[in-house]
């Protein structure tokens, strides 16, 4: 989940002052009101984060959610704080943003016209429409015919495959540099490859450490949008790994990326997982794979 802290809007009277940082603010001039964007939250994500944009209008200040990925995102826009201020919808308030779209989320106005309007905002985004309904296929092995299949670890996993959005997973030993092909067709949605390789056999990996926490957000990967609003995660690239970029649509075979050792790895390896957004929230889903069994939980 991405999650932006943005706004600050208070009515301060003859002039209007912007103060831009992650969020995009668009402010009437004649609304004579400031808006304030907060820098974003420890741990956002710096790749496919939603973004807000504060619009002053005649009726309140209009929070528009835009969405940059070439695919659905849903959204919840909730209170950091407030004074004096109402929003319609009440929040914490959800949307689905489409492909390169946006929405009004909210519409926030003074409970008390006399007084001033003050609120701080808090985005989630989730990549994914809530309500994709995925199909059963037969997913291509994304790696190359002669790659050597290795499992280091399996659905319910008890190392790392112990939560939703990665309960249904597998991890393939590969070395380093190993070629990453396209499971299914689909088109791009995400693609972060800036990270360097983690350390092998560090003892701090470990679930609960600072560090691992750390790591799990500095996985290089690869999101692929299914046609039937699924996604595929190809974890852990090497820094640069990347071959597809956002947009692309690939073909089932096409060469994505490179493996590696990034984020939270004890060695390198590829994580393949198909995941779905169930309400503001990553699951994955139980998949055949050709050439490939899985040990699925009871």
């Amino acid at each position: 989940m991405h999650r932006l802290a943005v706004s600050r809007a208070r009515h301060l009277g003859l002039r209007a002052t912007l103060l831009l940082a992650s969020a995009v603010v668009a402010l009437d001039l004649a609304s004579l009101a400031a808006v304030k964007a907060a820098p974003p939250a420890a741990g956002v994500a710096d790749s496919g984060a939603a973004r807000v944009r504060i619009e002053a209008t005649d009726d309140g200040y209009h929070a528009w959610a835009d969405n940059p990925l070439p695919g659905p995102i849903e959204v919840r826009l909730r209170y950091r704080q407030r004074h004096n201020t109402v929003a319609s919808p009440a929040l914490p308030a959800r949307a689905t943003i489409p492909t390169d779209g946006s929405t009004v989320v909210a519409v926030f106005r003074a409970a008390d016209p006399s007084g001033a309007v003050d609120f701080d905002l808090i985005l989630d985004s989730v990549p994914g429409n809530p309500s994709a309904q995925p199909r059963d296929v037969t997913y291509l092995l994304p790696l190359t015919k002669d790659t050597p299949i290795a499992i280091d670890q399996g659905f319910a996993g008890s190392f790392s495959h112990d939560d939703d959005e990665n309960r249904y997973a597998i991890d393939f030993a590969v070395p380093v540099g190993t070629a990453v092909l396209a499971a299914r067709d689909g088109v791009v949605m995400q693609v972060i490859d800036h990270h360097l390789d983690a350390l092998r056999n560090n003892p701090a990996q470990h679930r609960g450490a600072g560090p691992a926490d750390k790591l799990l957000r500095n996985t290089n990967h690869i999101r692929i949008l299914h046609d039937d609003g699924s996604m595929a995660v190809y974890a852990h690239l090497q820094q640069g790994g990347a071959v597809a970029k956002p947009g692309q649509r690939v073909r089932t075979g096409q060469h994505i990326g490179w493996s590696g050792n990034t984020g939270f790895s004890t060695g390198p390896h590829l994580h393949f997982a198909v995941q779905v957004n169930r309400g503001m929230r990553l699951v994955s889903l139980p998949f055949r794979m050709e050439g490939v069994e899985a040990e699925t939980p009871h």
